[in-house]
């Protein structure tokens, strides 16, 4: 069997994975309530400003009346975003912390019943937790007033230039050709999911620590674990294989888009007297009985005479080196590494996956210096000696 403090590493990291793409949903969701403003924002514009470009009391007068209107459609998209997004990352944290009793409980080698921090506990921690200084609710404040001051800087200075309606339109929401990435709103859309990722890292974190302190008993220290790759902060790399007392420290996230996250061992004491879960006392019994050649052992009931205190004792003594401290360092290269194909695949993608594995690429070259994905097409043509390795063709990559 395998040591129980590994087994419950490897389940919070393989689940750390998934929780950051939780960010990247929520993130679609406040896009997709925030773009359905910006049609009728450009419309406003159009309309309002339409006709003489030149600098008027007249055309000031029209450009108020047009930002008022603007101002009261994206507000109100703005109050749909406040009501998702604490909605959303609520439920998150629920779910977190129900997760680790899951976890926990699959993991051990005995019957436990974990201690689940209360929903209203849950909800308070994502209502009043600050993560880089502001809570959520000021982050969206935050975020608002920036995005309703840029709008409206940016009517301003078409107005005073003497620009046409299409044009401070364009610049404000951005061109249908590149999806309105070229708009000023872009600005907003790239805030919003650094402070989504923080959010949801800062909330998982915290329901981490409260399980943790629900179910101290069980925990000996924590161990900081840093994703360990290209995108790695100099902070957290520090932090990387550090362990403390339960609660102390610093906790995650350490800066915006963080992903590291902390882990309490799993003590001896998390064993105690408790009785086996079934799966575990089939699997000692099998070891047992190969050791002292038994034969095919189904039940304590059956081990012949004298045997069954000898089994006890074995359990014991197993169920105890089960519970091992956690590897005192592991990198996300080393752990990913040890993953199945298919995951691999699933975290960076098919053809990243077989040049990781078959092309010799390390995750650092997956990405540069400001830490952003370099695409398939630059890797083919910076390490075409991988992708023929892997058994890809580099050239049909970047033609």
């Amino acid at each position: 069997m395998e040591p129980v403090n590994e087994m419950w590493l490897d389940a919070l990291l393989r689940h750390q994975i998934y929780s950051l793409r939780v960010a990247g949903a929520i993130r679609n969701r406040v896009d997709e309530i925030l773009l359905a403003t910006e049609d009728d924002i450009a419309t406003q514009i159009r309309e309002m400003l339409r006709g003489d470009v030149t600098f008027t009391p007249q055309r000031l007068k029209k450009a108020e009346k047009a930002l008022a209107k603007i101002k009261a459609m994206r507000n109100a998209g703005w109050n749909q975003v406040d009501k998702e997004l604490f909605a959303q990352l609520s439920q998150f944290a629920q779910e977190e912390a129900l997760f680790l009793g899951r976890a926990l409980e699959t993991v051990l080698p005995v019957l436990i019943e974990a201690n689940l921090p209360s929903p209203q506990s849950l909800r308070s921690m994502v209502k009043t937790h600050p993560f880089e200084g502001r809570t959520l609710k000021e982050w969206a404040k935050n975020l608002r007033a920036a995005d309703l001051r840029r709008i409206e800087d940016q009517i301003k200075i078409g107005l005073v230039r003497g620009e046409p309606s299409d044009r401070i339109a364009r610049r404000i929401v951005g061109s249908a050709k590149l999806k309105g990435r070229d708009g000023v709103t872009q600005i907003t859309r790239r805030n919003a999911e650094a402070i989504t990722r923080t959010a949801v890292n800062s909330f998982s974190n915290g329901a981490r620590s409260m399980f943790f302190e629900e179910n101290a008993a069980l925990f000996g220290e924590e161990l900081f674990v840093a994703t360990l790759d290209g995108r790695t902060t100099p902070i957290c790399r520090s932090y990387d294989g550090k362990r403390f007392k339960l609660g102390e420290g610093p906790h995650p996230p350490l800066h915006f888009s963080c992903r590291s996250l902390r882990v309490a061992a799993i003590g001896p004491e998390a064993i105690g007297n408790r009785p086996a879960r079934p799966f575990t006392k089939r699997t000692l019994l099998r070891e047992f009985a190969k050791q002292e050649g038994l034969g095919n052992i189904t039940s304590r009931a059956k081990l012949p005479r004298g045997y069954k205190g000898e089994f006890d004792s074995f359990a014991g003594r197993r169920m105890r080196e089960m519970t091992q401290i956690i590897p005192a360092k592991i990198t996300y290269q080393d752990w990913l590494s040890r993953q199945t194909a298919a995951f691999q695949d699933d975290v960076l993608g098919p053809t990243r996956g077989r040049l990781f594995r078959q092309g010799g690429l390390t995750l650092d070259k997956f990405v540069n210096r400001a830490g952003d994905e370099i695409p398939l097409a630059q890797l083919a043509q910076r390490d075409a000696d991988a992708f023929i390795a892997a058994g890809l063709d580099p050239e049909a990559f970047y033609r």
